[in-house]
């Protein structure tokens, strides 16, 4: 049995300074009939990875962070789904600089995003 760091969830809010989460949005306030992060995915990638609106999520890279450190198995988080999280986890085990990602179509420049091993710091 092995022990499982947790990793908090960050501000989400319009507070921080790189600006509120796009999954807070009212209209996507999740009720208890509907949460588009868990049940609508194809809405949620749109949403999380611009091509809902042209703009990327500024909170995309914390997100996929905290999924992966806490190993989210369900919904979508940080603009993947469940398998791509799987998929990235095994393909770099124990090398959290390595879970970034990009969209199709997305360069893979470096842009202002915080990366993960900077926001865990």
């Amino acid at each position: 049995m092995g022990i499982r760091a947790v990793v908090n969830a960050p501000n989400w809010s319009e507070t921080h300074h790189r600006g509120e989460a796009k999954c807070r949005d009212t209209s996507l306030t999740p009720t208890r009939s509907r949460d588009v992060f868990f049940e609508d995915e194809p809405l949620a990638l749109d949403i999380c990875n611009g091509t809902f609106d042209g703009q990327v999520c500024p909170r995309r890279t914390e997100c996929l962070r905290v999924a992966m450190f806490n190993k989210e198995n369900f919904g979508i988080w940080g603009g993947m789904t469940s398998k791509d999280r799987l998929d990235m986890r095994m393909r770099y085990p124990g090398m959290p600089e390595r879970w970034i990602w990009h969209a199709p179509g997305e360069s893979e420049s470096p842009s202002n995003e915080e990366t993960p091993w900077q926001a865990a710091s």
